[in-house]
């Protein structure tokens, strides 16, 4: 691993040597210096850790870009850049607004982590909006980022994958087996150190969504956290599509139902107190050719909350052991209770 300019225990990227070893790295890369200029590092998030910064090569214009980096210690490690990578190449061609991958590796040595170097798209993140919390003022853009996000959600999930690097996202499944291979995967990241599910509700939860998993209608690339926050906009429309780390193959209705959960905000009339959910059903609907099904969002949202509830449960666990040295996830992993109260009203409700 790179040295981290003299501070000891501290990897690379989290040290003032991440300018220096970039340009080096960028250089190395261009065949020519490269200068490295306004580095920033972006505060929100818990996963991937997103670096800006100007690339000026000593033989061609500046250009803006994003580095960033799978943290060892985010919420979802450990990280490589393959899912995302595989998800930006099959949709190479379409009109959904994800960024050029230039350079991307998974070794440690260069920065310390896993990492990638990709365009940088304009725009402001767009932030969810609680009931009762801050300006409930109605948002004027409302109308068409509704109809770009489930414009682009269409595309994302009309896709044609197959025959595609994409295919290795979830190797071999169908759509009798892709909900259950899901549900197997959070499982996993939920298991404690007796190799299974330790929490009572989880096991519930695990084997009523084995029980009740449909056939998905079509398997489709998945964004897998296609929400309000996971966005740019700029001038009122959709510019860029965020944080590709859980993109896999399944029923869109996964996708469907995790942007509308109440954990974001949502409501039961908006997607995260800000986009009417009856006009994104409608227009997604249209845009895709496919019928939205009440029951599968149902579903799909009990789904989605046992995923935060491992989510939740996994971040607990690393914070047990010392794995884990961010305070947001230690105020997170504080909502477990009330995260798995929540899915099973939610099981309730669709049973």
């Amino acid at each position: 691993m790179r040295d981290a300019g003299g501070i000891p225990g501290l990897p690379l990227w989290r040290t003032d040597g991440l300018g220096p070893a970039l340009a080096d790295f960028l250089s190395a890369q261009a065949g020519a210096p490269v200068a490295v200029t306004n580095l920033r590092r972006f505060t929100a998030g818990l996963s991937w850790v997103t670096v800006a910064f100007t690339m000026t090569p000593s033989d061609a214009p500046a250009r803006d870009l994003i580095l960033r980096i799978g943290d060892p210690n985010g919420l979802l490690a450990p990280y490589s850049t393959e899912p995302e990578v595989r998800a930006f190449t099959a949709l190479a061609g379409t009109d959904a607004p994800v960024p050029g991958v230039l350079w991307h590796s998974d070794d440690p040595e260069v920065f310390g982590a896993p990492f990638m170097i990709v365009t940088r798209m304009p725009g402001e993140t767009l932030l969810p909006r609680w009931p009762g919390l801050g300006d409930q003022a109605p948002y004027p853009h409302a109308e068409t980022v509704a109809e770009d996000f489930a414009r682009h959600l269409a595309t994302i999930h009309g896709c044609p994958w197959r025959g595609t690097s994409a295919e290795a996202l979830s190797p071999g499944v169908t759509a009798d087996t892709c909900t259950h291979a899901e549900i197997d995967r959070w499982v996993r990241h939920a298991s404690g150190p007796s190799g299974g599910l330790e929490d009572n509700a989880m096991r519930f939860a695990a084997g009523w969504l084995h029980a009740h998993a449909r056939p998905a209608g079509a398997v489709t690339l998945l964004h897998g956290d296609y929400r309000v926050g996971n966005f740019l906009v700029d001038g009122g429309r959709i510019t860029g599509l965020l944080d590709w780390e859980l993109t896999h193959l399944g029923d869109p209705h996964e996708d469907l139902a995790w942007a509308s959960l109440r954990t974001f905000g949502g409501t039961a009339t908006t997607l995260s107190g800000l986009l009417d959910l009856d006009r994104f059903h409608m227009t997604y609907a249209a845009a895709s050719g496919r019928r939205v099904d009440p029951g599968l969002i149902r579903y799909f949202h009990v789904l989605g909350q046992f995923k935060m509830a491992a989510m939740l449960i996994g971040t607990e666990q690393r914070l047990m052991a010392g794995d884990v040295h961010d305070v947001r996830l230690a105020v997170m992993a504080l909502q477990k209770s009330t995260t798995l109260l929540g899915m099973l009203k939610m099981i309730e409700v669709a049973s």
